[in-house]
């Protein structure tokens, strides 16, 4: 496959809006380069008129240059650059090849693919910090969007019982179950698909990080599988769309518990009445 990047000059509080606008065009990965972002996507995805029209918001549709990628294993390059990282001091994600850390209360180890769910990004450290709050003890969850499978393993390890994990990507369905077994994770199903896989069952807890559209699609499916009293988790969305998601949960039966946040980027936390 060949892949594009495109670098656009632009000005760090642009960068979060920026970044999670691009996404929804089918740009898969991004690099802050400091005065610059560089945004990667596969050649055949990519449409020009449509980053024109994105970029034309911001007055930098005439500033951005394209350039064809070199053919090389980018995700073996990215692999050698990939650090562990500890989150809210209790959580300790790491690849295969890091030294263990004892330290903590929990350690998940991610075998990095490139898939969304590392542990870097700014949606799935709230996520895992709200987690922190959080009692799992012997719960059911369900974890949409699961990308790497760090918050179903996450949750497993805080003492849920039974864990649903589904996302529609095959490679991420794939990298999740290669990281089910380096975490010894018995009671965490991988599942492929969006809504239609979820099954006919209610959980205690819902886990949802990813990006708004897909989220709000998504609600009415995620509300018929919370249970009463059961809880939801939602990420993926900046802080200027924290009123519209909070009216579309609200309007399904939940009542919001509290919300916390990092940069632009929003996770909140609701119960189902």
């Amino acid at each position: 496959m060949q892949y594009l990047e495109i670098n656009i000059p632009v000005l760090d509080e642009k960068k979060e809006v920026l970044m999670a606008e691009l996404e929804l065009l089918g740009f898969e990965s991004f690099w802050d380069k400091g005065s610059e972002v560089a945004a990667y996507i596969i050649e055949e995805n990519f449409n020009h008129k449509l980053l024109y029209d994105k970029l034309a918001k911001y007055g930098m549709e005439n500033s951005f240059s394209i350039s064809k990628m070199e053919n090389k294993n980018w995700n073996e390059e990215w692999e050698s650059n990939y650090e562990p990282i500890l989150i809210g001091s209790q959580v300790f994600v790491r690849s295969p090849f890091h030294e263990p850390n004892s330290e903590v209360n929990y350690e998940v180890i991610i075998q990095p693919q490139m898939s969304f769910g590392t542990g870097h990004h700014q949606t799935t450290q709230l996520v895992i910090e709200m987690m922190l709050t959080t009692d799992f003890t012997k719960k059911s969850v369900l974890d949409m969007g699961s990308g790497t499978g760090v918050l179903a393993i996450l949750a497993e390890k805080m003492g849920a019982s039974h864990v649903v994990a589904i996302d529609y990507d095959e490679n991420c369905v794939e990298n999740a179950a290669e990281n089910l077994k380096y975490n010894g994770s018995e009671n965490v199903k991988i599942l492929q698909g969006s809504h239609e896989a979820i099954p006919d069952q209610e959980f205690d807890v819902v886990l949802s990080n990813i990006t708004k559209n897909i989220n709000v699609g998504l609600i009415p499916f995620l509300a018929k599988a919370t249970k009463k009293g059961g809880q939801i988790i939602l990420a993926g969305f900046l802080n200027f769309d924290l009123e519209e998601i909070d009216n579309i949960v609200c309007s399904h039966g939940f009542a919001i518990d509290r919300n916390i946040s990092k940069g632009d980027w929003e996770c909140l936390m609701y119960t189902k009445k």
